[in-house]
């Protein structure tokens, strides 16, 4: 346990130390930033809940990349075989993997958290520090469940593809196209408008953007996470390298 938490640690700060994370979440802030003033200027048609919806929008590509790298990496770097020879398991490096993006993921909550904050004081809006502090936490949560599931997916892709641009595209078809098509699909058919309820893809636009974290929601982000960890694990385990 104490070496895999030390991995965690190790992959976590190498994850936000890359310069892709860094010009990706200064872009994000830039963006988020610009839905403030738009809620500050047009606070009838715009809104302060469209800032952390629109956040949540530009975040989740930048989320889904680091995801995709984090594991892919190593076999575009070729560095796959050292690193899985080394004295740490195959699973204590997935593990540091999938929750060192949750961890990555956290911090970008706290970014949109704090965006969330200024909306609501120069909107003039209702508020506290209570209830600031509140919003910040309720966002680092949200993002943390989103990171491991996106994580636990990419790195389940990237143990059948071994590399980082298929995993991206798939999250991206996953995560930002299928959603749309199983919609406009479950309107013709009522039963598998049910059953989308409980996709981790059809879900997730609820849960980030419109910060929809139901219990139910919360359990199949957590529940299919753990399920594809266990099937990226396994393929790993087996896995010549």
């Amino acid at each position: 346990m104490k070496r895999t938490i030390g991995i965690t640690l190790l992959e976590f700060v190498k994850l936000v130390k890359k310069r892709e994370f860094l010009i990706g979440l200064g872009l994000v802030l830039v963006m988020g930033g610009g839905m403030v003033y738009g809620a500050y200027s047009f606070p009838d048609s715009f809104g302060v809940h469209n800032v952390i919806a629109f956040f949540g929008n530009f975040s989740s590509i930048l989320i889904m990349f680091l995801a995709a790298k984090s594991l892919g990496e190593e076999f575009d770097l070729k560095t796959a075989t050292f690193v899985f020879t080394s004295r740490s398991s195959r699973l204590q490096i997935a593990t540091a993997k999938i929750v060192g993006v949750a961890l990555a993921s956290m911090l970008v909550g706290l970014c949109g958290g704090i965006l969330n904050d200024i909306a609501l004081v120069i909107c003039k809006q209702p508020w506290t520090p209570v209830l600031l502090a509140g919003a910040i936490g309720k966002e680092i949560l949200i993002y943390m469940v989103y990171g491991f599931a996106i994580g636990a997916t990419a790195v389940m892709l990237t143990c059948f593809y071994n590399t980082t641009i298929t995993p991206l595209i798939y999250l991206i078809i996953l995560f930002w196209v299928m959603p749309g098509i199983l919609q406009i699909a479950g309107q013709k058919i009522p039963a598998l408008g049910k059953i989308m309820d409980y996709v981790l893809f059809c879900v997730s636009d609820q849960f980030l953007m419109y910060q929809d974290w139901s219990m139910k929601n919360i359990a199949v982000f957590i529940g299919t996470g753990i399920v594809f960890s266990m099937v990226g694990m396994a393929a790993l385990q087996k896995k010549d390298l």
